[in-house]
């Protein structure tokens, strides 16, 4: 008899305290979507029966016309939407003071690579992200485009051999990939790898295995939603083992062959962080440091584990995201012959028969139609679809009387917003010419919408290197080849994302059988 008492106390206990968690927004004020129990509002993209960015993004479509903000929980914690693309501005801009952290929590003493920029948080990302900001300007840019060109030579000369020899399917998403990785290991580690013609390179590996989602990363994927503070206090690594070792390694032996002789200096991004690592500011902008640090003449250094967490995220987003970016706009272009057909006669007037080799950064940048492909590719597949900002503080909004307290999570709907109906006309058409004299491509309302890599202070800061290699990787893909898709199912359906992924991912493979133009 005492046992089912204290059963049903315990029952009693667990109901009451679930509806006191769950009506943490009613409290407040704050329209919430209706959760259930343990699970919070987020049971469908946790039982993988849709990614996160979908989950995000059927809540704004669901919500957007009646409620500015919807929260929600990851099981007891509570976080926020903001629908309302003012109040995107708000915390991505106006308000940035209040909204400059991600919130996202790792232990950096048992895993240095997660110590990154786009991780960091408070006053250690603000004084990395003015270190860093001077590594990617055009004229950063400019040095390492060689180098760039170089990668995209060996990708066209493999497609040229293959499509000749009537190999002619390709898997364009891998592909890219193995080319961007080719890219970002020489620019990031001083490293010349041949993963196009080799797909058994380490690197390429290594890539792989960063965004594979084994039961472990998935583990804490869950984690990092709905008890953040247990990876720092259980000593959890978001990087696996094997990963860590390589990345160290390499930039161990990086580091040390090109502080051994000047004869070993190079043109790109690695020199720029030894540079850093050891004056603390690059050379070009050394007055700029000078004014900043005052009398004592102290510059703070990188640490070697700081510049080999900025090495790693640079690998990491570099080649996936433009492979990405790639990859939907060569589908988007095969699905759209008359698009296809303007970006080429664009290549054959701007470029006019110029050898892949002779190609120069201002010749580049003439291509305007080409760019507007990417936008709008990156308007509909957006490789981030919904971005997270933390509150640093209770903050009231000026555009509204909307108030949330310190340390609540912002969930920024940007695949919801960018196919919104009432932002663009027909969403899901492939139309470059939006962006032709706009650069968030003609949208109908007020506020930010257009943000696929990110929007103010803390806007992604390689966007301008992303650019250059998806571009440079496309005129070598578009110059001398047509597209179409291999699936013909493909033509009227839309691309399924893979649930295991944060960032947008196809859940299957898109082949595109190739041809030589004339």
């Amino acid at each position: 008899m005492l046992f089912w008492i204290l059963l049903a106390l315990l029952a009693t206990i667990i109901y009451f305290a679930d509806k006191h968690y769950h009506n943490y927004w009613t409290r407040h004020g704050i329209f919430q979507k209706v959760p259930t129990f343990l699970l919070g509002a987020v049971s469908e993209t946790i039982l993988l029966n849709q990614s996160f960015g979908e989950f995000i993004t059927n809540n704004y479509n669901k919500f957007k016309n009646s409620q500015k903000v919807c929260g929600l929980y990851f099981a007891y914690r509570p976080a926020l939407i903001v629908n309302d693309p003012e109040l995107v501005q708000d915390v991505m801009i106006r308000d940035f003071n209040s909204f400059h952290n991600r919130g996202i929590l790792f232990n950096y003493d048992v895993d240095p690579l997660a110590a990154h920029l786009f991780n960091l948080d408070g006053q250690k990302w603000r004084d990395l992200r003015v270190k860093l900001s001077p590594t990617f300007t055009s004229g950063k840019l400019r040095t390492m485009f060689p180098t760039i060109r170089n990668c995209v030579k060996t990708l066209e000369d493999y497609m040229i051999k293959n499509v000749k020899s009537g190999d002619n399917v390709f898997n364009m998403r891998d592909l890219m990939a193995r080319y961007t990785t080719n890219v970002i290991s020489s620019v990031a580690f001083g490293i010349d790898n041949d993963c196009i013609n080799e797909t058994d390179n380490i690197f390429r590996k290594m890539g792989l295995k960063i965004f594979q989602v084994s039961l472990k990363q998935a583990l804490i994927q869950v984690l990092f939603f709905f008890a953040p503070t247990l990876i720092v206090k259980a000593k959890i690594k978001l990087t696996p083992d094997d990963v860590e070792d390589f990345f160290m390694k390499i930039v161990k032996q990086t580091v040390d062959h090109r502080e051994a002789s000047k004869d070993n200096e190079r043109k790109d991004f690695m020199q720029l962080m030894i540079q850093l690592k050891n004056q603390g500011y690059l050379s070009a902008d050394k007055d700029d440091e000078e004014s900043e640090k005052g009398s004592h003449g102290d510059v703070k250094k990188l640490t070697f584990n700081e510049v080999a967490a900025q090495a790693f995220l640079f690998f990491a987003a570099g080649f996936e995201t433009s492979s990405s970016t790639m990859n939907f706009c060569l589908f988007e272009l095969s699905r759209n012959p008359e698009k296809q057909k303007k970006v080429h006669e664009e290549l054959d007037r701007v470029l006019k028969n110029v050898d892949i080799n002779d190609i120069t950064y201002e010749k580049l940048n003439e291509l305007k139609y080409l760019e507007c492909c990417i936008d709008e590719a990156l308007r509909i597949y957006p490789i981030l679809p919904a971005l997270m900002r933390e509150s640093t503080r209770d903050h009231k909004f000026s555009s509204s009387n909307l108030k949330i307290e310190n340390k609540t999570p912002i969930l920024i709907p940007v695949l919801g917003m960018q196919r919104d109906p009432e932002i663009y006309d027909n969403p899901m058409e492939f139309r470059p010419e939006r962006f032709l004299n706009s650069p968030h491509g003609n949208g109908k309302v007020q506020g930010l919408f257009y943000v696929p890599f990110g929007d103010g202070p803390r806007n992604c800061i390689g966007a301008r290197m992303g650019k250059l290699q998806t571009k440079l990787g496309l005129v070598a893909a578009l110059s001398k080849f047509s597209y179409e898709l291999a699936d013909k199912k493909l033509l009227h359906t839309e691309i399924q994302f893979d649930p295991r992924q944060f960032i947008l991912t196809p859940k299957q493979e898109v082949m595109y059988k190739i041809s030589l133009r004339d």
